[in-house]
């Protein structure tokens, strides 16, 4: 393990090598973004199937978790959850430069994000705790939400990959897990905003009234919100192509109540039962407004 002086002394590119394990809706956007940043990227993706249109650009792929670490400078994980990056990260850690940084940005939760970056520095390999708050339109465009947890010298070094993917970033502490707790409190928040405008279109359309009127009367109010005009106008529409998977958010309610166990559980318990529902029902792969159909029986 390395200590603190020889971390502060390890040199690093002003455009680093990228590692980007994971490319699903979110980790492709993110990697096209990062090698669209002028940074040498290489792609792996535990189904090679998802990877098929980096084959030709504007990342090399590679066949295997240890060939897409070597040589990175910053290997960036989006994985779906905390299992999936621990089975990833026993091959991938072994692998890594030492003066590599590990880029944690899936959701993992409290407990996981600590066990990470415990693993991390007994490998003497730099880490932050980096979850990201938008959707696919915000990863496509460059301007997610990164929320960031580490040291000063670890968040300089990664600084040009952040700065392609976010536009904004909120330092939430020293050290995870400050990062994965911030993004459960996002995420509890985004499932709440999104089943009460569901609850409320329901509402009026069960009285008679056209549930457009809730938008409409929502426009330009105090409590109006951005999310919930665009959240609410997708379930008038009906229209459910997944920016954030149903069964995504549903992990992240029940990450937030397995961190808050002495906290009242009533609304996450609620949550945690509407978004199953909905996940149930054959909405698990939808957007997170297709919770929605848990108002409709």
């Amino acid at each position: 393990m390395l200590d603190s002086d020889e971390r502060m002394g390890r040199q690093m590119s002003a455009t680093p090598k990228v590692a980007v394990l994971g490319l699903g809706t979110m980790g492709a956007a993110m990697a096209r973004r990062i090698s669209g940043a002028g940074m040498a990227t290489t792609v792996w993706n535990r189904s090679a199937g998802r990877a098929a249109s980096f084959v030709d650009g504007p990342a090399h792929v590679a066949g295997n978790v240890t060939g897409a670490v070597a040589g990175a400078d910053v290997v960036l994980t989006m994985l779906f959850d905390a299992d999936a990056v621990e089975a990833v990260f026993a091959e991938a850690l072994p692998a890594m430069e030492s003066h590599a940084i590990w880029l944690q940005c899936s959701t993992v939760g409290v407990e996981a994000a600590n066990r990470f970056a415990t693993a991390a520095a007994a490998a003497g390999i730099g880490f932050v705790d980096a979850p990201v708050l938008g959707t696919k339109a915000p990863a496509e465009a460059g301007t997610l939400t990164a929320l960031l947890a580490g040291s000063d010298e670890d968040l300089a070094a990664v600084e040009p990959v952040i700065a392609a993917i976010a536009t904004k970033t909120v330092r939430a502490g020293q050290a995870a897990p400050a990062a994965s707790a911030l993004k459960l409190a996002m995420n509890a928040w985004i499932a709440t905003i999104t089943a009460g405008i569901a609850q409320s279109l329901t509402i009026a359309d069960r009285l008679g009234l056209d549930p457009a009127l809730v938008l409409e009367a929502l426009h330009g109010a105090a409590a109006d919100s951005p999310y919930a005009q665009l959240k609410g106008d997708a379930m008038l529409k009906h229209g459910f192509e997944a920016q954030f998977e149903v069964v995504g958010l549903l992990k992240d309610v029940r990450l937030a109540r397995e961190a808050t166990p002495g906290m009242p559980q009533q609304l996450l318990a609620a949550l945690d039962e509407l978004y199953a529902t909905a996940a149930d029902g054959g909405a698990a792969h939808a957007d997170i407004a297709a919770v929605w159909r848990a108002f409709q029986d």
